[in-house]
C-alpha cells in the first residue's frame, strides 16, 4: 500500500482484522489445550499420553511388562511417549490449519507487514502534517 494511498479507515480495517485473528488464536489455544496423544509400546503393556506441550499426562506400566529388562523397558517406555507427543503434535497442528488455515503467516510475516503497515501510516501522516504547515503559512 503507497503511503499516499493509506487512509484511517485502512488503520480501522487493519485493526479490526487483527482483532478478529486474536479471537481466532485464542479459540485454537483453548483446542490445543486439552489435546491429548497417545503411543504403546511392549505389545500394549505400556501405555503414555502426552498433551500438545509435550509434556507426559500419563504413564502405564502393566505387571507384565516389568519381566522386562530395565534396557528393554526402557526403550520401550521411550518409544511410546515418543509415538505420544508425534500424535499430539500432529492433532495440534490439524486443529490450528483447520482453524486458521493452512498459510497462516508466521510471526516474522506478522511482524514484517505491521511494520509495513505502520511505516505506511507513519508516512502518510508526515506528509499530512506538512501540507497542514503549509497552508498554515499560507494563511498568515
Amino acid at each position: 500500500m503507497d503511503a499516499a494511498e493509506f487512509r484511517p479507515e485502512d488503520l480501522e480495517r487493519i485493526t479490526a482484522q487483527a482483532e478478529q485473528m486474536l479471537l481466532r488464536v485464542e479459540e485454537v489455544r483453548k483446542e490445543v489445550d486439552v489435546v491429548v496423544g497417545r503411543g504403546t509400546g511392549a505389545d500394549g503393556q505400556v501405555r503414555v499420553a502426552a498433551g500438545a506441550n509435550g509434556r507426559l499426562v500419563e504413564l502405564v506400566i502393566a505387571p507384565r511388562a516389568m519381566r522386562l529388562d530395565s534396557q528393554k523397558l526402557a526403550e520401550e517406555l521411550l518409544g511410546a511417549a515418543q509415538q505420544a507427543q508425534d500424535e499430539a503434535d500432529r492433532k495440534a497442528r490439524e486443529i490450528m490449519a483447520d482453524t486458521l488455515g493452512e498459510s497462516m503467516p508466521t510471526q516474522r510475516e506478522l511482524d514484517d507487514r505491521f511494520g509495513q503497515v505502520l511505516e505506511s501510516f507513519e508516512s502518510s501522516m508526515d506528509e499530512r502534517m506538512r501540507a497542514i504547515d503549509e497552508r498554515r503559512r499560507g494563511t498568515t
